[in-house]
């Protein structure tokens, strides 16, 4: 899917209110405890957590085209200094979690999901493992994800206080982008990178591309 950028008109001046996402020592997420995903592979079976199954579809799911470097690269703004490469890997990670979440409460919550109900992309999700650690850059990445999703640990995407669907997409390059929020198409893995790399926070980019959402810790 190829769709040009068109002009971020108003993000640049207008902060999204943070409200909506809270995360304090006091909360405490279920979902890891609530159920594992069955994935099928051409060797067998495989029981994943969600928190797990969140950093396998992350690495599956960031475009080839995407580095990340060892050393964290920050960018300082009025508020604080962030690190953008982080800030784009946990909205990542709650948009992975919020679908996981989503299709195991559309299937009345089994204790055992199978990762065919999710209808996301398949992979060879068992040797992820053995394939970054004979890749250095593989390692970093997995490194740099397992950051992230223990950041954002049990965050998902709500509206209405329902936890939805997050659909996301991604082009061929990086310079191919998605346009205005609420335009239906969703979290673009490319361009999500993009904003990060402009000084969006994780919060403020899912707001970017779904609009009028809270992140909260599910209970």
């Amino acid at each position: 899917m190829f769709i040009l950028c068109l002009p971020l008109i108003g993000t640049m001046f207008i902060k999204p209110d943070r409200s909506g996402w809270r995360k304090e020592e006091s909360d405490i997420s279920v979902i890891n405890q609530r159920f594992e995903i069955c994935v099928k592979e051409d060797i067998g079976s495989f029981l994943y957590r969600p928190e797990k199954m969140t950093r396998l579809l992350m690495y599956r799911m960031i475009p080839e085209d995407i580095v990340f470097s060892v050393s964290e690269d920050y960018i300082a703004d009025a508020d604080a200094a962030q690190d953008p490469e982080q800030e784009y890997l946990k909205a990542l990670a709650v948009v992975c979690r919020s679908n996981l979440v989503y299709i195991w409460e559309s299937e009345q919550c089994p204790d055992i999901l199978d990762y065919d109900k999710t209808q996301l992309k398949k992979g060879n999700f068992s040797g992820i493992y053995r394939l970054a650690v004979s890749s250095g850059e593989g390692s970093t990445k997995l490194k740099e994800i397992k950051r992230a999703v223990n950041a954002t640990m049990g965050a998902v995407i709500t509206k209405e206080e329902k936890v939805i669907a997050a659909p996301f997409f991604t082009t061929s390059s990086a310079d191919m982008l998605v346009g205005e929020p609420g335009d239906g198409v969703g979290f673009s893995l490319n361009y999500a990178y993009e904003l990060a790399a402009q000084g969006m926070d994780f919060y403020e980019i899912l707001k970017y591309f779904f609009g009028d959402i809270r992140v909260n810790i599910y209970e």
